[in-house]
């Protein structure tokens, strides 16, 4: 009798759980057009507030399906996206806690979409075989988890773990970037772009790297994701201390239509609010 009450309760809870993850699915499609909303927001006011709770939202489904890649993908990007477009600027050590939030949510869809679960503590070598048995259905998770590596990177410059870090950084997002570099609006080449543009030649960085970098990603979004300037200005013409570029760059995102790329309007409307923020440092800046 208590085997038969023992089978019958696991079969409860399997139909419970099942029946939940039924559910949450069942909804992705309504969070994915709320997801698509955002980012054709056009008031950045609206959207920092908007976010925070949406972000829950999506924690919240989680709880009810935690293997749900998707779930675990657009959390780091938000995440990502909201300490980067809200945070940083004002609050580097909260923005560095978000950043770090996301890279988390991006580590565990690595690990499912993989299947390898052991990717903290490799070695380098180790690191570097490990993307090369990666394939184009996993990048959305491992852009991720660069994009908000590199984030928490830039706000812990202090710490010895971030030049640990750099190398297998590098590796990971030159192999995000092989294997689809037009993904996310040409994110792998923007990020490698400000990789490179952003510290000295000592320090690892390279000019020309990243030069042909942002060149490529101006040319395959159009010169319509505003993000793609304002990281060049703020990366590589500061750093190679070209005033000329910096202002170019800046006052075209300041006098771009607002509707330049309605499906990106937000974080072009972001571009538009940090190009404004930086222009004014340019004294202090060259």
């Amino acid at each position: 009798m208590k085997r038969y009450l023992m089978l019958f309760l696991v079969l409860i809870l399997f139909g419970c759980s099942t029946k939940s993850q039924l559910v949450v699915q069942a909804t992705l499609p309504l969070v994915a057009s709320q997801i698509q909303a955002m980012h054709e927001e056009r008031d950045p006011i609206l959207a920092e507030k908007a976010i925070p709770a949406s972000l829950k939202m999506l924690e919240g489904l989680l709880k009810q399906d935690p293997n749900n890649t998707w779930i675990l993908e657009n959390l780091a990007e938000g995440f990502c996206g909201y300490a980067f477009s809200f945070v940083e600027d004002t609050e580097p050590d909260r923005a560095s806690l978000l950043y770090g939030r996301g890279k988390d949510y991006a580590l565990r869809a690595t690990i499912i979409r993989t299947g390898k679960k052991k990717w903290d503590d490799l070695s380098l070598d180790e690191w570097s075989r490990a993307l090369n048995e990666v394939q184009v259905s996993q990048q959305p998770a491992l852009f991720w988890l660069g994009q908000c590596w590199g984030g928490w990177l830039m706000q812990n410059l202090d710490s010895v773990e971030t030049f640990a870090d750099i190398p297998r950084l590098e590796l990971l997002m030159n192999k995000v970037h092989e294997l689809n570099p037009i993904f996310h609006h040409a994110g792998p080449h923007l990020f490698l772009g400000a990789f490179y543009g952003g510290r000295s030649k000592m320090l690892g960085g390279n000019p020309d790297k990243s030069l042909r970098h942002f060149e490529k990603a101006l040319e395959l979004t159009e010169n319509k994701y505003l993000l793609v300037r304002f990281l060049f200005a703020k990366t590589y013409a500061v750093q190679y201390q070209d005033r000329k570029l910096f202002e170019s760059q800046l006052q075209i995102i300041v006098e771009a239509p607002t509707d330049l790329f309605p499906e990106q309007r937000l974080a072009n409307a972001v571009a538009r609010k940090k190009a404004v923020e930086l222009l004014n440092q340019i004294d202090d800046l060259f």
